[in-house]
């Protein structure tokens, strides 16, 4: 009889311990996510961009952290919206369970990105600002804010009212446009001005011409303001070359490794860096977030921060220009 009610008691145990188990493991492991897919759909895959693989080893990050397969897609030049156009096709055939998706300018994406979500499938949209019928959610960097801090280092490299050359990709993109927005905030904020705008799309070489044209021109201006890299290293060259350096301070966006070398330098003033590593880390999981059943925040910006010569050493500031794999 005590053997009898030893064994009951021993399988009471036994059955209890396995029911706080369970408990536990959904509590502090979370969900379990059965092989879940999230495709992350970029504006380009190039191994060649800091940029886009930053973003990468963000959304890479996520992923192993909260266990679930990803799927990157993407062309490899970010100046094709048809293979973007090919991958959102291709990926919403497939159906995963969310896509997080930093979208080119063009007309045919935002129909697309309304198709993924008559599909069922969750949406997250990354870096660039889409119309839809219902805003989707949203991860970027405050493209507006990084403007007005673009504004506001100029200010401080002249030493005064700053007239800037803003030298950007496109008319059409939205991005620069909010840039430039805030350029504008800040050069009213300083009693400076926008003296023109320039639009080189991707290439070095464009920029480079422009700023010589305008450089021979006795230019009314005293600094440029460039927003994207190939502006940033087409106007560094031209302005080496006519030994204008001193003369004309020009900032920057993004930091790659040949923009950090014109900081050190003296032929950049200052770099405005993003955090594209964030913006793939919360993406992604955000979309877990939708995935699980989570509240999720309609909007998610991310501010930048300006380097100099005097903070680029910095820890903190290492650590930004060359992230590693956790979040910053």
């Amino acid at each position: 009889m005590r053997k009898q009610r030893l064994t009951i008691l021993i399988v009471i145990v036994l059955v209890t311990a396995a029911v706080y188990a369970v408990f536990f493991s959904k509590l502090f492991l979370g969900p379990d996510r059965g092989g879940k897919t999230v495709t992350v759909v970029l504006r380009s895959l190039n191994v060649r961009s800091d940029y886009w693989q930053t973003m990468i080893s963000g959304a890479q990050t996520a992923a192993k952290e909260l266990g679930i397969e990803l799927d990157l897609q993407g062309p490899l030049q970010e100046s094709d919206t048809d293979g973007q156009v090919q991958a959102l096709k291709d990926a919403i055939a497939r159906k995963p369970d969310a896509l997080a998706v930093a979208p080119a300018d063009d007309p045919r994406i935002p129909e697309l990105l309304e198709d993924a979500r008559k599909a069922g499938i969750s949406l997250v949209v990354m870096d660039t600002p889409v119309t839809l019928s219902d805003p989707p959610v949203y991860v970027a960097n405050d493209h507006q804010l990084a403007g007005r801090l673009a504004g506001d280092a100029a200010a401080r490299s002249v030493h005064g009212s700053p007239a800037v050359a803003v030298f950007s990709d496109s008319p059409e993109s939205s991005i620069s446009l909010k840039r430039l927005d805030g350029i504008r905030a800040a050069m009213k904020e300083h009693g400076g001005r926008v003296t023109g705008t320039y639009y080189n799309g991707d290439s070095e070489q464009l920029a480079y011409e422009f700023a010589v044209t305008l450089l021979r021109s006795e230019p009314q201006f005293n600094a440029f303001i460039t927003l994207n890299e190939s502006a940033t290293l087409g106007v560094a060259k031209a302005l080496q070359e006519v030994k204008g350096t001193s003369r004309y301070k020009l900032i920057g966006f993004d930091s790659s490794i040949y923009e950090i070398q014109l900081l050190e330098e003296g032929a950049v003033s200052a770099l405005l860096v993003q955090k594209p590593f964030n913006v793939g880390y919360l993406g992604v999981k955000t979309a877990i977030g939708m995935i699980d059943g989570r509240r999720t925040d309609k909007r998610t910006l991310i501010g930048s921060t300006v380097v100099t010569r005097d903070n680029m050493n910095d820890p903190d500031i290492q650590r930004l220009m060359f992230p590693f794999p956790v979040i910053q």
